[in-house]
């Protein structure tokens, strides 16, 4: 099974809402707003605007599952996540030489992702469903066929 059917019959057995840990599909909506087009400071303005704060006196206000940009990212973190970041100490060659004309080395860190375990992700992805094609397949430039393309993708 795909990571995100485990996902799924995780949520249906312990009875979670499909939009946790937002409250609702709007509150997801907002969610995905603000981490595309506001910068934390500018979230935590926001979340103490009256009409969203939940020391408003309004009765109009938003009613969110979080009341500070602390607080929402914390649902953030909570997001189910790709593979793991892995990290290794490799040896560079530097651009300075020893007194014995040897370069000296230097230790970096290489930070990746397995690329077996980010094509399984993408792979079992359902929002790429019907986007993956398994077969090659031929691509023409005009509709009788006569001008093929060729790529390697």
């Amino acid at each position: 099974k795909t990571k995100f059917e485990l996902l799924l019959e995780n949520q249906i057995r312990d009875g979670t809402d499909q939009w946790a840990p937002f409250a609702s599909q709007e509150e997801w909506g907002l969610a995905v707003w603000l981490m595309k087009n506001v910068g934390q400071t500018s979230t935590d303005e926001f979340l103490k605007l009256p009409a969203v704060s939940e020391h408003s006196t309004t009765h109009d206000r938003m009613n969110l599952s979080f009341r500070d940009n602390w607080s929402f990212l914390k649902r953030v973190d909570a997001l189910p996540t790709g593979p793991d970041w892995e990290c290794e100490i490799v040896t560079v060659p530097g651009d300075q030489c020893r007194e014995d004309g040897e370069i000296v080395g230097e230790e970096m860190e290489l930070w990746y992702h397995n690329p077996v375990e980010c094509i399984k992700e993408l792979l079992g992805n359902p929002a790429f469903k019907d986007s993956i094609s398994y077969v090659p397949e031929r691509v023409y430039t005009s509709s009788d066929s006569n001008d093929r393309i060729y790529d390697e993708m």
